[in-house]
């Protein structure tokens, strides 16, 4: 049995995402990425699942246990929570092509306290001061996992007035009606 400790961390200095995996034999992996593109905390928390989903891939771990201190993406993972934003749905469903893959695979919810050094790290990947992260995989995410113009362009939304808006500012389009453009 694995253990993958996550975490993402959004604020004002960046965006970065903490994972640790632990498994048999004492082997601990330690990933820190830096997310060089705008996220909301929980998208940065999902960032860091796929991410840990990957590398749990990379070493052909069968069974895994996932800790998070996110309520809402171990709730959607779990299917207690209903996923209704576009972009974190796309970040659910690609973490359930991953998850499916495990012959066995829970995740559990642990306080924030308990989970202060993935909490830690996923801070420091944000600041300046790279030296302290040197036994750790260092990478800078340019772009999310999710193709973004895919989940905008998959909005099938009834039009409304927003809409029009919405077209100029995602694609460039105007209103056909020279009025309205």
């Amino acid at each position: 049995m694995w253990s993958l400790y996550i975490d993402g961390a959004s604020n004002m200095k960046g965006n970065g995402a903490r994972i640790i995996l632990e498994g048999p034999d004492n082997v601990t992996l330690e990933k820190s990425p830096k997310l060089n593109f705008k996220a909301s905390n929980n998208q940065a928390e999902y960032e860091a699942l796929i991410i840990g989903l990957k590398l749990t891939r990379e070493v052909t771990a069968k069974k895994l246990r996932c800790y998070t201190d996110s309520h809402l993406v171990q709730g959607q993972v779990a299917n207690r929570y209903q996923t209704k934003e576009i972009m974190l749905l796309k970040y659910y469903q690609i973490s359930k092509t991953f998850i499916d893959n495990f012959e066995c695979f829970d995740m559990f919810y642990i306080p924030r306290e308990s989970n202060t050094r993935a909490d830690l790290l996923s801070k420091l990947a944000n600041t300046k001061k790279t030296e302290y992260l040197q036994p750790i995989i260092k990478e800078t995410l340019q772009t999310p996992t999710i193709d973004t113009e895919e989940v905008m362009a998959g909005e099938d939304e009834e039009p409304d007035y927003i809409t029009p808006y919405k077209n100029f500012l995602i694609r460039g389009m105007l209103p056909s009606n020279e009025n309205e453009a």
